[in-house]
């Protein structure tokens, strides 16, 4: 009987206890953490999984805010191709996402820029609307052997060029955050020739150009230092994961 008696008098303490530790103030880290992100893309988002590496990358950096991703990839799809895709717009609508990052087709700030931007709106729109925020996914130039830039009658520079363009102005337009990917990419090639980021198929990321693309979304996404995550790919060697997580935290 005392037993119960005293634990009925200490309700009123533990309900107290429990009403201010609501209102406390919740840190920066703890009000980050596990933060909901959909990336919408195609093959360049699914190889090698870049959604896990991303969260594996934040769970791995100390005190740092922890992301929980979901990815929605279908294979050279376009985003209108995504759009048609009633699933993907309700998983948008629903804002059960705190981001949403969007991945165009490699070709479409070249082929398609007006289609990739309408497009690019029409996401952005529906996802402000449940209480997203948008990043653009900036994909990269093709391998300097790539048929297609025969095709297209440049070089990766030029590119890069055009496609940065597309996306930054996109970006400004949207007001939506840029994840500079392909910047990166540009900027390890010279400073890292000896890592191959692409795939034979000279388009496709290997697995450093899947981790440097990480490396930049966990930025972007977090804005924290990519160089404090202590997570990779376990048969990279630590020198090169170190290195692309320096090129990463540097590219602007």
């Amino acid at each position: 009987m005392l037993a119960v008696l005293g634990a009925r008098r200490g309700l009123p303490l533990v309900a107290g206890a429990l009403l201010l530790a609501a209102l406390a103030p919740a840190s920066t880290s703890e009000a980050t953490e596990g933060r909901r992100v959909l990336f919408i893309g195609n093959s360049y988002t699914r190889y090698n999984d870049l959604p896990r590496m991303v969260r594996e990358i934040s769970r791995s950096v100390p005190d740092g805010p922890t992301l929980r991703t979901r990815r929605e990839t279908h294979g050279g799809y376009r985003l209108r191709g995504h759009w048609r895709q009633r699933r993907v717009r309700r998983l948008v609508e629903r804002g059960r996402f705190d981001v949403i990052v969007i991945q165009g087709h490699s070709l479409s700030p070249l082929e398609r820029p007006d289609e990739m931007e309408e497009y690019a709106r029409r996401f952005t729109e529906r996802a402000r609307a449940a209480g997203s925020e948008v990043v653009l996914f900036q994909t990269w130039a093709r391998h300097p052997e790539s048929p297609t830039l025969d095709e297209l009658a440049m070089d990766p520079a030029e590119m890069h060029r055009r496609v940065d363009g597309v996306y930054a102005e996109l970006a400004s337009r949207l007001g939506a955050r840029l994840a500079p990917v392909g910047r990166a990419w540009l900027r390890a090639q010279v400073e890292m020739p000896d890592t191959r980021l692409h795939r034979p198929d000279g388009t496709h990321p290997s697995m450093p150009g899947t981790y440097l693309s990480a490396c930049v979304m966990y930025r972007t996404l977090t804005g924290q230092d990519p160089r404090r995550a202590t997570w990779k790919p376990w048969r990279m060697r630590d020198e090169d994961a170190a290195r692309i997580r320096a090129v990463a935290a540097t590219i602007e």
